[in-house]
This record gives C-alpha cells, sequence and structure tokens, in this order.
C-alpha cells in the first residue's frame, strides 16, 4: 500500500510542497533512499524496498501464507512445507513499524531532530527499536527539513503555549482519558491505567505502534495534538488511531491532562554488567548452535555474498558499509570480519588481551543499550545516554537471552565444531536453504578462508560460489 502516500500528499489539504521545498524534498529523498529507511518504513512517496530487502513487507508475506494459498502451494513443492512453518515459528519482529507518512504534520520536527540524533524507545510494546543509524549531522538536517517540506510546515514555527497546569482539568483529562479506552493502546509513564503491560503486548498492531503518551510535550504541538485527538484520520490517513468522538472542549482537557500529569518515572537502572552466563555442561553441535543463534537472528544482516539480499553486516546497507561478515554457512563463519586495518579477523576468538570473542562482545553491548532502547510498559524511566563503543547485536533487536548466548559460547568454547552432514538445497542459493557442510578443516575457531577447491553443494543452479568477492577463486 505504499503507493498510497502519494494519493494523500495530493487529498490532505495544505500539504502540497511549496516550491521553495522542493530542493528540500529532493535531498532529504536521496538521503532516506541511501540509508535504506523504507526497509522497515513507509515514507510518502518513495519507492518501497522489495523482498527481501522489506523487511516489514517479507515478514507480513511469510506470516500470511496458510495452506490454502497458491503461493504457500508452489514454495512448499519446491522446498518443502516445513521450511514455510519453521520461518513463521521464528518470525516475531519486524512485523509492523511506523508509517512515517507527512510524519511531521503531526510530530514536531525539533523532536525529529532529537530523534535522531539519539534515538530512543518511544513505543514500548513494539520490541524493536529505531537503530544507531549512521546519519550525520548534515544528513539528520536533510531528513527534518524533508519531512517539514512534505508537510508544508515552518520547521521553526513555534507552538501555541499550553495552559499553565490546572489540577482540576488535569482530572477531568484523565477521566475522559479512562473513560474513552485510550489505555487500550497507550501508556503513560508509568501511571495506572487499569490496563497491564501483558495486556498491551498482546493487543496488536495498533497498540504496538501507540506511543508512550509521557512524550506527548516534547513530541507533539499541543493545537496538533488536539486537531489529532478529534480527527487523526485528517492528518495521517493511515493511521490506527480512532476518532474517540470527541469535541474540542473534551480534546483540550485530554491535552491538558498528557501536557500536565506526573508520569510517575522509575529511577532509570544500573548499567549492565557485559558478563557471559555460564557455559552449559554438555556438547552443543553446530547445527543445534545454528538452529537457534546464528541462523534464527543473525543472518538476516550477515547472508553470504551470492544471495538476493548479501546484508547490511556483509556487503553493506541501511547507511553501512559493511564488514564482510557472513554466516549463513559454516565456511563463511571462520571467514571473520574485516576490521578498521582492512584485514579480516576471526569474530570467534577473543582479539589480542581480551577473554571474550568479539561475537559475544557485540551480543553482550546490545543488553547495555536496551536500557535505552527497550523500556516495557509500566516500568518507565528516563532514558539514560547510549553507552560508547562499537554497536551491539542485534541490531535494532531484542538482546539474545542467556540460553542463546551461552549455546554460542558453549559451542565456541568447545573448538568451534563445524556441521556433521550436508544440509541445504544444493540449487537453492538464498535464504534458510543455502548449502551448508563439512569441509577439508571442520573443527577451531581460528580465522581461515574458504576452499580454494570448493564441493559442489557450495555452488546454485549458476554455478555462483557461496563466498565473498575477495575469497579464493574457485
Amino acid at each position: 500500500m505504499r503507493w498510497l502516500g502519494l494519493l494523500i500528499l495530493l487529498m490532505v489539504p495544505g500539504a502540497a510542497v511549496a516550491e521553495q521545498g522542493e530542493s528540500a524534498v529532493a535531498a532529504g529523498r536521496a538521503v532516506l533512499i541511501q540509508h535504506e529507511c523504507t526497509r522497515c518504513h513507509v515514507i510518502d512517496d518513495l519507492p518501497p524496498a522489495t523482498r527481501p530487502r522489506d523487511c516489514v513487507g517479507c515478514h507480513q508475506f511469510i506470516q500470511g501464507l496458510a495452506p490454502h494459498d497458491e503461493r504457500y502451494k508452489q514454495i512448499a513443492a519446491r522446498y518443502g512445507a516445513a521450511v514455510i512453518e519453521r520461518y513463521q515459528k521464528n518470525i516475531s519482529h519486524l512485523l509492523v513499524a511506523p508509517n512515517l507518512t507527512r510524519l511531521a504534520a503531526r510530530v514536531r520536527p525539533d523532536w525529529i531532530a532529537d530523534f535522531l540524533a539519539a534515538p530512543y524507545d518511544v513505543r514500548p510494546a513494539l520490541s524493536e527499536s529505531m537503530i544507531r543509524h549512521r546519519l550525520s549531522p548534515d544528513e539528520q538536517r536533510t531528513v527534518v527539513r524533508y519531512f517539514a517540506a512534505i508537510a508544508n510546515i515552518d520547521e521553526k514555527s513555534p507552538s501555541v503555549p499550553v495552559p499553565a497546569s490546572d489540577p482540576t482539568r488535569v482530572a477531568a483529562g484523565e477521566a475522559l482519558f479512562l473513560e474513552r479506552g485510550c489505555p487500550a493502546c497507550h501508556s503513560f509513564g508509568n501511571r495506572d491505567t487499569g490496563v497491564d503491560a501483558a495486556t498491551l503486548a498482546s493487543a496488536g498492531a495498533a497498540a504496538a505502534l501507540a506511543p508512550n503518551l509521557r512524550f506527548v510535550k516534547t513530541r507533539t504541538r499541543p493545537e496538533i495534538l488536539v486537531d489529532w485527538l478529534i480527527d487523526p484520520a485528517r492528518i495521517a490517513p493511515h493511521t490506527l488511531m480512532p476518532a474517540m468522538g470527541l469535541d474540542r472542549a473534551q480534546a483540550e482537557l485530554i491535552r491538558d491532562f498528557l501536557f500536565g500529569a506526573d508520569p510517575q518515572l522509575h529511577p532509570a537502572p544500573v548499567a549492565v554488567p557485559q558478563v557471559l552466563p555460564p557455559l552449559l555442561p554438555r556438547q552443543v553441535s553446530y547445527a543445534e548452535m545454528k538452529e537457534n543463534v546464528l541462523g534464527k537472528v543473525c543472518v538476516h544482516c550477515h547472508m553470504n555474498a551470492f544471495e538476493k539480499d548479501t546484508g547490511p553486516g556483509n556487503l553493506g546497507g541501511l547507511g553501512f558499509a559493511g564488514v564482510g561478515l557472513m554466516m549463513r554457512t559454516y565456511e563463511t563463519l571462520l571467514w571473520g570480519a574485516v576490521g578498521a586495518d582492512g584485514k579480516r579477523h576471526s569474530v570467534l576468538q577473543p582479539r589480542p588481551g581480551e577473554t571474550i570473542p568479539p561475537i559475544l562482545q557485540a551480543m553482550l553491548r546490545r543488553r547495555e543499550e536496551e536500557r535505552r532502547d527497550h523500556v516495557p510498559s509500566f516500568a518507565d524511566y528516563p532514558r539514560p545516554a547510549y553507552p560508547s563503543g562499537p554497536l551491539g547485536m542485534p541490531l535494532g533487536l531484542p538482546s539474545m537471552n542467556d540460553h542463546e548466548i551461552a549455546l554460542l559460547a558453549t559451542w565456541i568454547a568447545q573448538g568451534c565444531k563445524g556441521p556433521a552432514t550436508v544440509s541445504g538445497h544444493a540449487d537453492v542459493g538464498d535464504g534458510y536453504l543455502v548449502p551448508d557442510g563439512p569441509i577439508a578443516k571442520n573443527q577451531g575457531c581460528e580465522l581461515r578462508a574458504p576452499s580454494v577447491l570448493r564441493p559442489e553443494w557450495a555452488f546454485d543452479r549458476e554455478g555462483r560460489a557461496g563466498i565473498d568477492r575477495d575469497s579464493p577463486a574457485r
């Protein structure tokens, strides 16, 4: 439905972009396309990403497949129904994402600027978070100007001041907020709304996309908030927010509650120690580790270099240059990643002077990032600053749990034993079925290049080797 973005621009009064804003729109489009923002978001009339680069669209497509569908039958006939069932079981993230069409018509441009400079968790019922992008300060300003121009507003125009907080109006607004069912989707800091976090987490897409309303004061102009409460679809026809049957006086009461009430925040939690969970007291095979860790989440950004989407963590994407790290197969995983020195280094062995391999360090760092990136409903607190240093992984997704990290750590501690048998399909070069199997040296965590003479299973139907461009040729 992304083509609706252009139609919305033509239908909404005042949405035509002023002539002087045309250059701002063109410059902003270029930045948004370069950083592949449409992998997750619908943005006005920007061309949508196509599968497999459309993360949300691809996941929605897979989750929507049913055994009676023709596409289900076609895929099952080639790959087997078990493959579809595996994907459907594992897909739990990036099924919805905020629609950014005419964003500045409802969200303050200065807030967009602050958010781009240091993203944080706005939607507590959504388990994903905005990635720590690579937009430069100039690119961030370009994006803000783009959204302001698309919405045909002055990004620097002052807001209508809100009257001083009146306890009587705040109380009346809260009563109306509760009466009209707003807590069915929204939290407001830690204030008791009669709804718990589990209810919001299971309430579907509308609740997942609903922002924590304690941020209203910084996100939204008070005059726009009133118009939004009266008729959300007039401002954003794509919104899942329903009209609540409010008149202007009632909408102003709810505005006064949201602008004047105490969100009752908790103290910020202390930093998370970057300590590995205990190793498992048993053998962990490559197949088990791959099924539950690298092959479940990590390969989405670290695919092999011949696949349709090589991934931001391999050849680059989402504004990242890429480090050549591939996790689809055992032999490419052992080929490591390209460091700042331009050389390849193992991600499975600690760097000199360190005790934890880089791949595990990245997973532990993600836990610390989540103090800012993932704050559950009704457990709200002031957002801490970003931790310094490299990015945590997985990027923008919930951190790996203790069991998942322990599986990987145990497999590494046991010597990085490779697959004992061949898996995958020899004629498939994309997705879960990429062939993987024993190689000449099938144990050891040290850096080593893929085989010069590749076995037959390592080639797709067109004869392209499943190795990266700077590894040995066949």
